[in-house]
């Protein structure tokens, strides 16, 4: 067992007493870095990208939504005077719609 042992560290012992292995692998560590290093600036690049399409988004979202409350306030005034001028409330005017009743007074 202990020259198995031996045998192996041997071997692996043999793989650095090589120049050209030990450059080899200097090679292989220098284009691995260069890897890292480009994957490491194409993440900062998403990040980055994905900041400004987040706050893109969060922009039209706000744009959007104080839209629909310009819209909801001018057709709530609208329903009022509707309300008004019939005498019948937006929820009784819809199921009368959905009905085929005409409007009446109530």
């Amino acid at each position: 067992m202990h020259s198995l042992k031996k045998g192996c560290i041997e071997a692996l012992m043999g793989l650095f007493r090589d120049n050209t292995t030990l450059e080899l692998l200097q090679d292989r560590i220098a284009k691995q870095e260069l890897i890292a290093d480009d994957l490491a600036r194409e993440v900062r690049g998403l990040k980055l990208e994905y900041i400004e399409l987040y706050d893109k988004v969060r922009h039209q979202m706000s744009r959007m939504a104080k839209r629909t409350a310009v819209d909801n306030r001018e057709r709530l005034v609208d329903e009022v005077i509707e309300e008004e001028a019939d005498g019948v409330d937006p929820i009784s005017r819809n199921i009368l719609a959905l009905r085929g009743t005409p409007r009446t007074a109530a």
